[in-house]
């Protein structure tokens, strides 16, 4: 979600700044414990965990139970929460700042490196260190003042001094216990007036006096369990702030105040500061450095826990198909399930046309060897991976007229003849990370009634795919990749009234006494013994990305790319290779660079060895893209992101390739 600021903490501080925030434009979430204890109740967001909503002025922020109802709250204007102590959500979002508002006078967690932007509220932190900024909360001249070194002025544990009562205006628990309150927020108390009781363990009651006459602008919620000396209440010795008990204090919005103008500046300068001023990352004891991933576009390294889970669990699958038996059937179900869910993920044509196969170097031949036959004519294109040119080399030898044209709609028009049967390309070049107009040309083959084969290895998973809307007759896919399932699975969609010669033929459990593969789908097409472990691990690899959102999933790897790009882009002696202009919206996570005429291996290496960064170097398995950039002989360095790579990680690559080309 673009613009996303995690707050951690709900309190009524807190609550000035996610206000503030969200009026800004931005998109809030606000991370919260099981069992908050604000005092000034009335004004604090954190109530939302008890009361599933919470109204603050004029903004309501509503509890989530997950990632996906918390961006439905946050896309209609509104502050949500969910409860998430130890902050596990700023790992899954990556959202652009985090914001510590716990005034917990101590850090309890936060790192700089959680976030682009960090920025806390108060003492326990030190700027330049702990955070980015801190933001000083102790009333008076320096009040929501930004500190870019050191520390907020520390706690004295006394309140500011109003109309000459400082400390009188907190009361903590005299015991521990519960506490059972007798008065309200807004009621006007006098000193020695009971406000609550706190029944402690040992079955005694201890009461809670006013310690002075005023207005109870604050008391936690009744039944919370209290310690002894537990800040429970606050007492204001002004009768006429009855109806600021209800808004936002003044003091908050000065905090927040703080922090907005934090942001945004942090926001505007601190990329391109911290561009020119870090310390390069060339560190000599491999073994103090953390790898860095950026080999994506090869393989999804980082799988869901759900699709690990699902994956030890299927290790006791059955076989399906293959008797009726419990365990065979259970099989049957499962990978009928998931056939269900490729189908509807891919917007198909029916779970029975989904096939599953090894991977999408599979799907290609089988789909391209049991299409074509003598004197039919294939059209490809020059940005082709070998998974799709070597099977059409192949079919060449044996009497198919093959052209290979740029992926242009226009060029791909022109060398369409009367023979045409099949057009195959590539959605997402695995090289320079490109995305095609596979709409236009699916559209174009459609009332030409030709065959359209789409490969979606660098597509599928993170760019939503519709069979129906873009005129797909054949979708081949690969579960390791976008997809985030295991290696060794992937398959063919397929709509109906297209057939498809088997590429291999043997037992389906049907037809057993036929001489010939069954011509039905799915088993057409799946002689042998089904992976049924990877097609497991595939359907909760589905779930998650259905879960956590596609679109979600597009919009952060298209925020890593631009600002990948608006980097390399600066430094001198980098060559980024592209077929066409720079579109961010037509582009996947993939950027191949070269440092002048360096081997692109060495540099690769340069990159491993010394900084510990994993890209892919050499020809990437597209032979015809370096001979159209003429990069046959030095190949390229392939850049590839995921939606979990971080601005931390994307910033040290930059200073490495930098180190680099400074040398």
């Amino acid at each position: 979600m673009k613009d996303l600021i995690i707050v951690r903490g709900g309190g009524d501080i807190a609550t000035g700044t996610i206000y503030k925030l969200v009026k800004s434009g931005f998109h809030v979430l606000i991370l919260e414990i099981a069992h908050p204890s604000a005092i000034r109740r009335n004004v604090a967001f954190s109530e939302a965990v008890y009361e599933e909503k919470w109204q603050v002025e004029d903004m309501t922020c509503h509890l989530a139970h997950d990632i996906k109802e918390a961006e439905q709250i946050m896309k209609a204007g509104n502050p949500a929460l969910m409860i998430d102590p130890n902050g596990e959500m700023i790992k899954q979002l990556h959202p652009i700042a985090v914001v510590d508002a716990i005034l917990a006078k101590k850090n309890l967690g936060t790192t700089r490196d959680m976030a682009p932007i960090t920025i806390a509220l108060g003492p326990g932190f030190t700027a330049g260190e702990d955070v980015d900024v801190v933001i000083e909360t102790m009333r008076g001249h320096r009040l929501g003042r930004i500190i870019k070194e050191g520390s907020a002025i520390p706690n004295t544990g006394i309140p500011g001094v109003i109309k000459g009562f400082g400390k009188e205006r907190v009361i903590h628990s005299p015991a521990k216990g519960i506490l059972r309150n007798i008065c309200h927020i807004t009621d006007m108390v006098s000193k020695g007036q009971l406000l609550a009781k706190i029944e402690t363990p040992e079955g005694t009651i201890v009461d809670v006096p006013a310690s002075m006459d005023g207005l109870l602008r604050g008391l936690i919620r009744d039944g919370y369990p209290v310690t002894k000396g537990f800040k429970i209440a606050d007492i204001d010795p002004r009768a006429e702030e009855y109806d600021n008990c209800f808004t936002i204090s003044d003091k908050a919005r000065c905090i927040a105040g703080g922090v907005l103008e934090a942001l945004l500046y942090l926001k505007n300068n601190l990329s391109d500061q911290q561009e020119e001023t870090n310390v390069p990352i060339c560190i000599h004891e491999k073994q103090k450095v953390e790898t860095i991933y950026a080999d994506y576009a090869a393989t999804h390294i980082t799988k869901p826990e759900c699709v690990k889970d699902a994956v030890m669990n299927a290790l006791a699958l059955g076989n399906s198909g293959r008797g009726v038996n419990e365990s065979s059937l259970d099989a049957a179900r499962k990978i009928y399930e998931v056939r269900t869910k490729v189908d509807q993920f891919f917007d198909g044509y029916g779970a029975e046309q989904v096939v599953f196969t090894s991977g999408i170097t599979e799907s290609l031949n089988t789909v391209i060897k049991g299409s074509l036959n003598h004197g039919d004519h294939v059209i490809t294109t020059f940005m082709e991976h070998n998974s799709v040119l070597r099977p059409l080399y192949e079919m060449e030898r044996q009497g198919v007229c093959l052209t290979i044209t740029s992926p242009d709609v226009g060029d791909i028009k022109q060398a369409i003849t009367k023979d045409t049967k099949m057009i195959v390309m590539t959605h997402a070049s695995n090289v320079t990370g490109e995305m095609f107009d596979i709409q236009s040309v699916g559209k174009l083959c459609r009332e030409k009634g030709i065959l359209f084969v789409v490969d979606t290895a660098q597509s599928a998973g993170v760019i939503p795919i519709s069979m129906k809307e873009d005129n797909i007759d054949i979708l081949c896919f690969t579960g390791h990749k976008g997809l985030m399932g295991p290696q060794g699975i992937g398959g063919i969609c397929i709509r109906k009234g297209v057939e498809i010669r088997p590429l291999k033929t043997g037992g389906t459990g049907i037809l057993s006494f036929s001489k010939t593969q069954p011509g039905v789908l799915p088993q057409a097409l799946e002689a042998g013994t089904l992976n049924g472990i990877g097609i497991v691990g595939l359907g909760a690899a589905i779930d998650f990305i259905n879960t956590y959102g596609i679109d979600k999933i597009r919009e952060q790897e298209m925020n890593l790319i631009e600002i990948f790009y608006k980097k390399i882009q600066k430094i001198q002696g980098i060559k980024i290779y592209h077929e066409n202009q720079l579109d961010l919206t037509k582009q996947t996570a993939i950027c191949s660079i070269n440092l002048e005429e360096y081997d692109s291996g060495s540099v690769s290496d340069e990159l491993m060895g010394r900084f510990q960064i994993q890209t892919r170097s050499g020809a990437h398995c597209a032979p015809l893209v370096h001979e159209h950039f003429g990069t046959i002989e030095q190949g390229m360095v392939r850049f590839s992101f995921g939606h979990e790579t971080t601005m931390k990680e994307i910033n040290q690559i930059i200073n490495a390739v930098k180190t680099l080309a400074e040398e």
